[in-house]
């Protein structure tokens, strides 16, 4: 399986696996007429609170957190090393401080 359950970053899978269903329902299942993403309403609001219930929520900030979901869940990295941010030096270029 490709989803990363264990970064600490992501949602243990739930994004992935419930964006998953969704999706295939939409496609494979022919025969119905209406589907209804509750299931996926549900468990999106257990991993991302701000969306539990039924207010009238931003839709670019719920992309947001759901792809933000979807690449940690997916993320192939499974250890991620800390990296020191480098610091620029009086009058030193962008291009100067990418290489080191």
């Amino acid at each position: 399986s490709e989803i990363n359950k264990d970064n600490f970053q992501g949602t243990g899978g739930v994004v992935a696996t419930v964006f998953g269903d969704l999706v295939n329902r939409l496609w494979l299942d022919k025969e119905a007429d209406v589907i209804k993403p509750s299931d996926f309403k549900r468990k999106l609001g257990k991993a991302f609170p701000q969306f539990q219930g039924y207010d009238q929520q931003d839709l670019q900030e719920l992309l947001a957190f759901l792809l933000d979901g979807l690449h940690e869940d997916l993320n192939r990295v499974t250890k991620k090393p800390y990296v020191e941010a480098a610091e620029r030096k009086d009058g030193e270029s962008d291009e100067a401080v990418a290489m080191e």
